[in-house]
């Protein structure tokens, strides 16, 4: 079996699992939406956020202290993702990941460009001296042809707090992206319906983002708690009442291979 367990709620297929094990397996998608590994760590290295926010670790699994194996696993791991071709692809990633995932992109056909998080963290102590800022970027690829939902430079910039700094819903997984920032790719680059796959599913935000804008959504996550998280969050989006959610169905597993 190419997976531990297998769970469905509602239109989402949740596999914890190797990505690289479960991709083969499924069928083809619309879009491919992930958040992988950063590769930016360093063994043992920690950053002190800001005064009353405490300690955040980077080296926060095993192996990401080694970045160019990281990146490897990454492109790899993205090549079989693009396999079926999907229209759009995005990895929110490192800058070290940058490279290899354009050329990877390129080589099969995407055009691409970069797309950018202005992250704004809190004001320091000093008064009246105004919010910080950070930038992360991803890597975006499309096919020719591609019909631009707002105008083509449009879709190139999102504001919004950093996770680090007062996010709606946060939880225990260190580079947890904003919700809206994920309804933001799903917005733009798929339609009511359409199916989106993220090959490192984390704690399942690209999930609750299909859950709430009417996608469905298949993610792949090799950590059990994470994978925990992710089921409960998207139970939990399903219970909510946005536009597009249907009742709950209770989850279904599917598999379970120890």
């Amino acid at each position: 079996m190419t997976y531990v367990r297998k769970e469905i709620i509602g239109d989402c297929t949740l596999y914890q699992g190797d990505c690289m094990e479960v991709m083969p397996t499924l069928g083809e998608f619309d879009a491919v939406i992930g958040d992988p590994p950063y590769s930016v760590s360093v063994a043992g290295s920690k950053i002190v956020s800001q005064s009353g926010n405490g300690v955040r670790r980077l080296d926060f699994f095993p192996g990401d202290d080694d970045w160019r194996a990281m990146t490897a696993v990454v492109v790899k791991s993205y090549s079989l993702a693009i396999a079926s071709a999907p229209k759009n692809v995005i990895a929110w990633c490192g800058h070290r990941q940058i490279g290899p995932l354009n050329d990877l992109l390129e080589s099969a056909g995407y055009s691409t460009r970069l797309l950018f998080w202005i992250k704004k963290c809190p004001p320091p102590a000093t008064p009246g001296a105004g919010f910080a800022q950070s930038v992360e970027q991803a890597i975006y690829g499309y096919l020719p042809g591609r019909a631009w939902n707002g105008g083509q430079y449009d879709f190139n910039r999102f504001e919004a707090d950093s996770y680090r700094h007062g996010q709606p819903g946060k939880v225990d997984h260190p580079t947890q992206k904003p919700l809206n920032l994920m309804q933001w790719n799903v917005s733009k680059l798929t339609e009511e319906g359409q199916t989106i796959l993220d090959p490192f599913m984390g704690s399942g935000t690209t999930g609750v983002a299909c859950v709430k804008m009417g996608r469905k959504f298949t993610g792949i996550e090799l950590d059990p708690e994470y994978f925990d998280i992710a089921c409960k969050r998207i139970e939990e989006a399903y219970r909510q009442p946005d536009m597009f959610v249907a009742p709950p169905s209770p989850p279904q597993q599917q598999g379970l291979d120890i």
